[in-house]
């Protein structure tokens, strides 16, 4: 993920060529002499990019030696989200400073202090400036007089998503979808255009809010609890719709096979010389009390286990 800043970064350093006279120069990036004195050659790693238009540089050249340099900068950062936790998600993000190529031995780079005004944004909230944590490390370099070790400043910062808006949009949703469906179970089996409706729309629904989800962030190979809970509630919406299909198989069946009994045994009272063999076998009969237990009984059991489900698979989700 990327992201944009505004900042400005103070250098100070002593430099024996600059003891002068004078009190002190101010010496912009539009003047002649500007670039004939020296300023560190500053590399953040996480950086993009650099606006060159909105760059703006300054010398404050004190007499006494001392170089306060001034650099203003708008740049494009990167940082490694973990969507894990989604939308309970916090980030951890940092910026690397260090001069390349300059060993830590000639030039140790350290921090004095960090401000700016009040970081706000609408879906994360941020570590304001003043909590940063701020730190110094070495690394390795390989430099033309040997190994060595480098001088770097990092700053890490945390990124803590507000999850109102993923809360409102998806969890609420997708609960308000399955109780849609939850209540198809108790329509009459029987009213097949209304069963189906209420079956089908909240899988369709529920699908496209998935295909949104996924479009909302990077292609990741690991699952989100947000997106566990959208998958939660696609396949207990489906599975109720493959249950009315169940009980309406066995409704019609048992219908059919008890009709056929029915007949049987009436020629068997109008000739009681017919052939014993009319009599409904023994599977016909077992099939019947199958059909006549799922027809009774399954359904019944959908509508009670089939939420209790849903709500301990749910706070395991978003609660794990």
């Amino acid at each position: 993920q990327t992201y944009k800043m505004h900042y400005t970064i103070k250098w100070v350093w002593r430099d024996c060529r600059l003891l002068m006279n004078c009190m002190y120069i101010n010496l912009n990036d539009d003047n002649d002499l500007f670039t004939s004195f020296w300023k560190p050659r500053v590399r953040i790693s996480e950086r993009e990019d650099n606006s060159a238009e909105m760059k703006v540089e300054r010398h404050m050249l004190m007499g006494h030696g001392w170089d306060k340099f001034t650099e203003e900068h708008v740049s494009h950062f990167r940082c490694s989200f973990d969507f894990t936790d989604m939308p309970y998600d916090e980030q951890d993000c940092k910026l690397t400073f260090f001069l390349p190529d300059e060993p830590s031995w000639f030039i140790t780079l350290s921090w004095n202090g960090l401000d700016g005004e009040e970081l706000t944004n609408a879906e994360w909230e941020l570590t304001q400036p003043r909590e940063w944590t701020l730190d110094h490390q070495l690394a390795e370099l390989d430099h033309v007089t040997g190994e060595t070790t480098s001088s770097q400043l990092v700053a890490g910062f945390k990124l803590r998503r507000r999850p109102a808006f993923l809360v409102n949009n998806y969890l609420v949703h997708a609960s308000m979808f399955y109780l849609l469906s939850w209540v198809g179970l108790w329509i009459d089996v029987g009213a097949v255009p209304a069963r189906a409706a209420v079956g089908v729309i909240p899988v369709l629904v529920t699908s496209n809010k998935m295909s949104a989800l996924s479009a909302s962030i990077p292609p990741i190979s690991y699952s989100t609890r947000l997106a566990d809970f959208m998958q939660l509630t696609l396949a207990m919406i489906t599975m109720h719709m493959l249950e009315y299909g169940v009980v309406h198989f066995a409704t019609r069946r048992h219908k059919l096979l008890s009709e056929r009994v029915k007949k049987s045994e009436q020629v068997m009272q109008d000739n009681t010389e017919a052939d014993r063999s009319r009599e409904p076998s023994r599977l016909i009969q077992m099939e019947i009390a199958v059909m006549n237990c799922i027809t009774r009984y399954l359904e019944m059991a959908a509508r009670v286990l089939s939420p209790l489900i849903y709500a301990v698979a749910a706070a395991v989700i978003l609660q794990s």
